[in-house]
């Protein structure tokens, strides 16, 4: 597959504007990042740089930079279509393009964040479904590392971005997700087993979670630092998540978690008063939700399609740029819950920081 080369002009409104053009190009003067290459676009020749050049800029130029510490996700609300995996794609591929090394754990069986990251894509391609089905068999997956028939650098897989990579699902998630009721700290199995050591050589760990709270679920709840939940600006969603932040406070109380929690309103339109209504809700009653979305748009659905982020796909248009300012904000979120977890003793951070803060605050007001 010939590269796909991403010009001065592109390359500087990916990680920020425009204005970011003449930074580069002293940067590149100054050996700073890689050269750029010659290459044909049309009947011209132009210069640009390829996707694996792109992390060295982006740490050094871009909004996503590495956090303080290694740092698990969960991406996790209990309804489906709501831009769940869009957001772990675009959480992935954003921060690996700005030189962080990630690792996604798949954990829906359907699938979606192992497609949207290109796993496998060609498979339908394939012309003989012997080769298809081997092809297939020879995937290992978190079941296998359960049942102790391989190690967890064996079901690490690669893509498209050098620092980038994926533990895909695989359809005996489902054996595995009814086997964790049989063994002692069944909830802590994914942490101690999976997610603390990717911890150790991944600057960033993203699981994608079904929209069924199973016991998979419960065990990335368990293992993350940030929960990331979508709030889709819909009637049904809006019934629906009263339910889950219900059942969500009583699991972290009992379960004495202390995870942040970032809620981001999903496919809200700027033309439905219905829509604006609910959006408007969710910031000014959901404690954790953030002040920018992911509105819906043709161009949102074609990069999942294209397994890129929106940043890549269309990053001079403005769902692109509403992108770039929801990610700034998750980030500032995450280091903010670094910093605040640094200053507590362990015995004392039961509660999210956010939530210990608003109960501090509440008790010195008069």
């Amino acid at each position: 597959m010939a590269n796909q080369y991403f010009s001065l002009k592109k390359t500087a409104e990916m990680f920020g504007g425009q204005h970011l053009k003449e930074r580069i190009e002293e940067f590149e003067k100054s050996g700073v990042i890689p050269p750029s290459s010659r290459y044909r676009s049309g009947a011209l020749f132009r210069k640009g740089w390829t996707i694996n050049d792109l992390p060295t800029i982006g740490s050094k130029l871009g909004f996503f930079k590495k956090f303080k510490k290694s740092t698990a996700m969960a991406v996790f609300t209990t309804k489906g279509g709501v831009l769940k995996s869009t957001l772990a794609l675009n959480l992935a591929r954003t921060a690996a393009l700005h030189g962080q090394k990630v690792c996604v754990v798949g954990l829906d069986i359907q699938g979606d964040i192992t497609t949207a990251l290109g796993f496998e894509s060609d498979l339908d391609n394939q012309e003989d479904l012997l080769e298809v089905i081997e092809k297939l068999n020879r995937t290992k997956g978190l079941s296998d590392l359960f049942n102790n028939q391989v190690r967890l650098t064996e079901i690490i897989q690669s893509t498209d971005i050098a620092n980038l990579y994926l533990i895909p699902e695989t359809p005996e998630l489902v054996a595995l997700n009814d086997s964790l009721s049989n063994i002692n700290r069944r909830e802590f199995w994914l942490k101690e087993k999976v997610v603390d050591l990717l911890k150790e050589h991944f600057d960033l760990v993203i699981m994608d979670c079904s929209p069924n709270w199973n016991k998979l679920t419960t065990n990335a709840l368990v293992a993350c630092d940030v929960l990331i939940s979508p709030l889709e600006c819909k009637i049904n969603n809006f019934r629906n998540f009263r339910v889950f932040r219900h059942f969500l406070k009583e699991f972290k109380d009992e379960m004495r978690l202390r995870f942040e929690n970032v809620f981001i309103p999903t496919r809200y339109s700027k033309n439905r008063k219905l829509s604006q209504d609910i959006l408007s809700w969710y910031r000014e009653n959901v404690p954790g939700c953030t002040d920018h979305g992911v509105r819906e748009n043709v161009s949102g659905e074609e990069a999942t399609a294209l397994n890129l982020s929106l940043i890549e796909h269309v990053p001079g248009q403005e769902i692109a740029k509403e992108m770039r300012e929801l990610l700034k904000e998750v980030h500032g979120r995450v280091d903010q819950y670094h910093e605040y977890v640094e200053l507590r003793e362990p015995d004392e951070v039961m509660m999210t920081p956010r939530d210990q803060y608003q109960h501090e605050v509440r008790q010195w007001s008069f």
